[in-house]
């Protein structure tokens, strides 16, 4: 499970006593007002997860922290796992990610013509040439990962339906979010997202996700894991020194050997 996250109202006596060949003709045309309600509400809301999909890959200068948390249930135990992550973001090409969980923490800078992958847990660094991978770009704010990542659920979407909505505060300012119940293609979990259905919280002003929700279930032995993912600081329009896209190992640090590979730079 590594995918870590929708009135016309008519006479109807008038209508009947007029022709009941034009009532089939205008039942056949018209739709429901409780249908055509509901169709809106699905437009909107694939709407919002389009423009949310456009949001993550083009909101510039800006620094974002969030919380993942990941409650594990089976028959045996219940665990809660968290992780924290910081992204600073200056676009083209400029990127710090910053993430921690237990013992383990990396740290990701590129100034757009090379990269620095750090391992805190082993202490060890790379550098490769070129800029960091588009992802890991619009994977700044809250969302899941591979096919389910928020640039990608319009491609995986088979509907949308509006939730509701509700204010986020995030260190003393309210954000107002809409919340959008997100339906996607089995595959895109491998079967394992629960009812193949996601929530978003998209922020109004941003159009970027603040918060995610999702839940898996599978594997042997049965579990169950809820998915929580919310921005715990948001600094939209900043100016960034230009230390922010440079990285100085630290003291005891040693290069690493190879690739990559394995590591979020890739």
């Amino acid at each position: 499970m590594e995918f870590m996250f929708e009135r016309i109202s008519h006479c109807l006596i008038a209508t009947l006593l007029a022709s009941a060949s034009v009532l089939a003709a205008q039942s056949s045309d018209i739709p429901a007002p409780g249908v055509q309600a509901a169709r809106a509400g699905a437009e909107k809301a694939r709407a919002l997860v389009q423009e949310e999909a456009r949001a993550v890959q083009s909101i510039d200068r800006f620094a974002v922290s969030h919380q993942v948390d990941v409650t594990s249930a089976t028959p045996h135990y219940n665990r809660t796992t968290h992780a924290y992550l910081k992204t600073w973001v200056q676009r083209p090409g400029h990127i710090r990610a910053e993430s921690r969980q237990y013992t383990r923490s990396e740290t990701i800078v590129s100034d757009g013509s090379a990269t620095w992958v750090y391992d805190g847990g082993n202490r060890t660094y790379w550098k490769q040439k070129g800029g960091a991978p588009a992802g890991l770009f619009s994977n700044a704010f809250p969302g899941l990962a591979r096919k389910l990542g928020s640039a990608n659920l319009p491609s995986v979407m088979t509907s949308a339906r509006l939730a509701g909505t509700e204010s986020l505060t995030i260190v003393g300012r309210s954000y107002p979010c809409d919340i959008v119940d997100v339906s996607v293609v089995p595959e895109a979990s491998e079967n394992m997202l629960q009812d193949n259905t996601l929530r978003l919280w998209i922020s109004r002003d941003y159009k970027v996700p603040l918060k995610v929700e999702a839940n898996f279930v599978g594997g042997a032995p049965p579990d169950h894991r809820k998915y929580s993912d919310y921005v715990t600081d948001f600094e939209p329009d900043l100016n960034f020194p230009a230390s922010t896209w440079t990285f100085q190992p630290p003291s005891g640090a040693k290069p690493g050997t190879g690739t990559t590979e394995g590591h979020s730079a890739n």
